[in-house]
């Protein structure tokens, strides 16, 4: 009778549905289903947030975990991945896990440091000289100019006539947007060629500079492939297209421009070593 009296009072005050889901009446009712990222992780799983322009393009963006690959969600669960960003088309996984990854990442900014560095030399040169220097404002325009035509052009025609397998990122990249060529290497390398045939086809060349040329930008393939962000394929198809263009801007900056002033014209470590085709090219 008291047991009776007990279950009556607990109907009263906690209902029947209440007592299915504990157990006390019927059969144990299971509790609403959640989202697998929801019970398998903590409640600080990483959310979607979009700073500027759509998701998926990469340029601020703090991706969720929903987009992550199992193996990323496998990292979050051990602690060794806490967040994805995705800042200028360049994904940073935090913590960042050593040293090399750093270097990567630092390469992949090297497209956008380089003009914006040139763009702050023009602009302080113009100020104090009354007219910006040549060399930084013809590789801005060089820098500008084939990223647009990268963007609105060389992007959207390989969208249209190339597989998904061949523009497609990594699955890992925060960017989701078509890949094929990467802008990154198609503007180092464009001016990485054209700074290096400046240098070398000089009157004195000077091998100090070609050496930090090289170090300075040839390394960009390698991070974009290594941040997981591009593809060889894409990278490789990138620095074919940015030789051609870094030959054309030599040869217009050659015939339209003779005789300009060069960075090395103004600081060298060496006195340069004298080439003797130089009149000829």
């Amino acid at each position: 009778a008291t047991s009776l009296l007990q279950g009556r009072m607990m109907r009263i005050v906690l209902g029947p549905s209440s007592l299915s889901r504990v157990g006390l009446v019927g059969r144990v009712a299971p509790l609403p289903c959640q989202h697998l990222e929801s019970t398998s992780l903590d409640k600080d799983v990483p959310q979607h947030w979009q700073g500027v322009l759509s998701k998926g393009i990469g340029q601020w963006e703090y991706q969720g975990v929903e987009d992550w690959t199992s193996e990323e969600q496998a990292m979050w669960k051990e602690g060794t991945l806490r967040c994805k960003w995705g800042i200028g088309q360049v994904s940073i996984r935090w913590p960042i896990p050593d040293g090399v990854t750093f270097v990567a990442l630092l390469y992949g900014y090297l497209p956008f440091i380089i003009p914006i560095w040139w763009a702050l030399w023009s602009l302080s040169t113009y100020i104090r000289l009354g007219t910006p220097r040549f060399f930084p404002t013809f590789g801005l325009v060089i820098a500008l100019g084939f990223a647009v035509v990268n963007e609105a052009v060389t992007k959207p025609i390989c969208k249209l006539v190339m597989p998904a397998s061949v523009t497609a990122r990594p699955p890992e990249a925060v960017c989701k947007h078509p890949g094929m060529p990467s802008g990154h290497v198609l503007n180092a390398y464009t001016l990485m060629v054209w700074c290096l045939l400046e240098a070398v086809l000089d009157s004195l060349v000077h091998w100090e500079w070609c050496f930090a040329i090289l170090l300075c930008m040839g390394p960009v393939p390698w991070a974009r492939v290594y941040n997981k962000d591009h593809t060889v394929p894409q990278v490789s198809v990138s620095a074919l297209l940015a030789a051609f263009m870094g030959i054309t801007a030599y040869y217009v900056r050659k015939t339209r421009h003779p005789g300009r002033d060069q960075p090395w014209d103004w600081y060298a470590a060496s006195e340069g070593m004298v080439n003797p085709h130089a009149d000829m090219l």
